[in-house]
């Protein structure tokens, strides 16, 4: 975690202060086009873990599976012990796929071909697969049944900072206590989970459901307690009565990339600065501080990195060989 820079809020400051810039959307202008040019940033912070629950996914009709939403850059994909097109591995003997990533005119291709290769079942076997984006989804070869599960192990997407973000703070609450007239409303919202997390000034948010708190700004003015709370409108009147996830509108402060890679963010943002002020020099000073910056990571990256794979499908790593499996 970094303790320099904690949050957003604190960049655009010590970026100020090192600058000497008193334009604060200026700062934000220039993060903002160092962002994209951080998008692929390969950092261990954004890898996910394969083997959780949010990272398997699931085949559905024509060997097909829906690409993960916070999908980056796919590192490896691999089929541990489920049922596939290459037969029922249920029993956890083999064989074990590991998918090499190809272009969607190949995929296709092998798909038409894949019908020919043979099944071995309970053989102790990695058999090297291939995967392709095709559409909004990712096909794999050999064919994978319905049902079948693959662990996807790859980098996601960060967001990017001052972009809007809400925050749920209780699921359920009752609007009451109403009183104003014109576009000035009072009202408090009780029997909430909780208010941790709401500070008077914040921006509220919330599911109508038989009340509503109005249209227009809505302000929590203050905490009542641990399940209660006031807020002011100034727009369309609140309607007494339940609501859902109450919570608070606000911007993204921090990501992956600002806490373990601040060196990116300073780099880059003051790179874009010197360009927008027409200073080429010390632009290319802060361009070469983040080049190595990232040379750093790739190097460290590579380190575990193997790029081989073949163009068939092939075991490369078989303790003892079935008799019947063979490949075309």
């Amino acid at each position: 975690m970094s303790f320099m820079i904690p949050d957003a809020d604190s960049l655009v400051n010590y970026l100020k202060d090192f600058t000497g810039s008193a334009n604060t959307n200026e700062i934000k202008q220039c993060i903002f086009q160092a962002e994209l040019m951080l998008r692929n940033v390969e950092l261990p912070a954004l890898r996910t873990n394969p083997y959780a629950a949010s990272s398997i996914g699931t085949a559905g009709n024509n060997s097909l599976m829906p690409i993960p939403v916070d999908m980056n850059k796919p590192i490896l994909f691999f089929q541990s012990s489920q049922t596939s097109g290459l037969g029922a591995n249920t029993s956890g003997s083999g064989p074990w796929v590991v998918y090499d990533r190809v272009g969607d005119r190949d995929i296709i291709t092998m798909a038409l071909a894949s019908q020919f290769y043979q099944n071995p079942a309970n053989v102790p076997a990695v058999v090297r697969g291939k995967f392709s984006e095709v559409g909004n989804q990712y096909q794999f070869v050999p064919n994978v049944a319905a049902g079948t599960t693959i662990n996807m192990y790859y980098y996601r997407a960060w967001s990017l900072l001052f972009t809007p973000s809400q925050q749920t703070i209780s699921t359920v609450g009752t609007v009451g206590n109403i009183a104003g007239s014109g576009s000035s409303y009072t009202a408090d919202i009780t029997g909430m989970v909780t208010t941790i997390g709401l500070t008077a000034g914040d921006t509220i948010t919330a599911f109508a459901n038989s009340g509503s708190v109005g249209t227009g700004v809505v302000t929590l003015s203050s905490v009542i307690n641990g399940t209660s709370c006031s807020i002011a409108v100034t727009g369309t009147t609140p309607i007494a009565g339940t609501v859902a996830n109450i919570g608070i509108v606000g911007t993204i402060q921090t990501n992956a990339v600002l806490q373990t890679f601040p060196e990116g963010y300073v780099y880059g943002t003051l790179h874009e600065y010197y360009i927008k002020r027409h200073s080429p020099e010390d632009a290319q000073i802060y361009k070469s501080k983040l080049d190595l910056a990232l040379a750093t990571i790739e190097d460290q990256n590579n380190l575990g990195k193997w790029s081989g794979g073949t163009t068939r499908l092939t075991s490369v790593y078989q303790p003892r060989r079935g008799a019947g499996y063979s490949t075309k």
